[in-house]
């Protein structure tokens, strides 16, 4: 598991490769609390590298979708392979998130 983030003018852009796992999922919680805790609310989640996501994962989505819309922000994914996009369809998260095949498409919808 490797998260990276970077600022990229009013957004911040959050990329997570490998397996979203009970454990892993943890680090992803950290570091996008952090990132609304420093009061950045427009994200963006990279998850073209990542190929499977647990329920553990989809709970760090749910909250941080809800504390940055609070907030008057989103959080926006980007690139989710076929196996994680389906689970999302299968539990209805895709009426909830905004999604993107590019980052540059998920930024410019800011």
């Amino acid at each position: 598991m490797h998260i990276s983030e970077y600022e990229d003018g009013k957004v911040v852009i959050v990329s997570v490769e490998g397996r979203v796992d009970t454990e892993s999922a943890v680090d992803v919680n950290t570091t996008l609390q952090n990132v609304v805790s420093s009061g950045k609310y427009n994200l963006v989640l990279d998850m073209s590298d990542v190929s499977y996501i647990s329920s553990s994962g989809l709970r760090v989505l749910a909250d941080i979708l809800t504390r940055s819309r609070k907030a008057g922000g989103d959080l926006k994914l980007v690139g989710l392979s076929d196996k994680v996009l389906r689970v999302m369809q299968i539990i209805g998260f895709t009426q909830f998130f905004s999604m993107y095949e590019t980052l540059e498409d998920a930024r410019q919808a800011f």
